[in-house]
């Protein structure tokens, strides 16, 4: 928990001075440096059901950041820099209180998926938020549903020892823990 709460406030910390400064070295959207970071913060935790619920969750508070600025912020950078950082927050916020279960580093890339589909659009027209935003969200989660899917037939076809090893073979003559035991 600690980990996650220390990567939230970094990412945060990161996304808000970008949000100032970003635009005069030519960073008009923040989705990348969210994406980054959850590719960053990517590991194997959690199980594929859990990855997926962080980054539908994800997706979604992302939709919500953009309802509260739609119906209550100006377009400023100063509103830019709070609704960045709370959506950080509240992503963080469902990873610490999952006890990891909803890796952050999901909720992360589903919050970015959304942002990097709708920011531009949003940017177009604000005032259609309402007709635009369910469109992109639903599109956006009915791809995540096929990618899911996938990951859980890999899942299913590879078992669950595929799961927990590593991609690395050890070297050769040397010992390997096999479910507890040295082989």
């Amino acid at each position: 928990m600690v980990r996650t709460a220390l990567s939230g406030a970094i990412v945060a910390l990161v996304a808000a001075v970008l949000a100032v400064v970003g635009s005069s070295i030519g960073i008009t959207t923040l989705w990348p440096l969210l994406l980054a970071a959850a590719i960053g913060l990517a590991t194997a935790s959690g199980s594929t059901i859990g990855r997926l619920a962080a980054f539908v969750s994800g997706a979604v508070l992302g939709a919500v950041v953009f309802a509260i600025q739609a119906g209550f912020l100006p377009q400023s950078t100063a509103a830019t820099l709070a609704l960045v950082v709370l959506g950080v927050a509240l992503v963080t916020g469902v990873g610490i209180i999952s006890s990891g279960h909803l890796p952050m580093w999901a909720g992360l890339a589903g919050y970015a998926a959304f942002n990097g589909l709708y920011a531009p659009i949003f940017a177009d027209t604000p005032t259609q938020f309402l007709a635009q935003a369910p469109v992109t969200l639903a599109a956006l989660l009915l791809s995540a549903a096929f990618g899911g899917a996938a990951a859980m037939v890999v899942d299913v076809l590879a078992g669950p020892e595929a799961q927990s090893s590593s991609t690395a073979s050890p070297a050769p003559g040397s010992p390997t823990i096999n479910h507890g035991e040295l082989v």
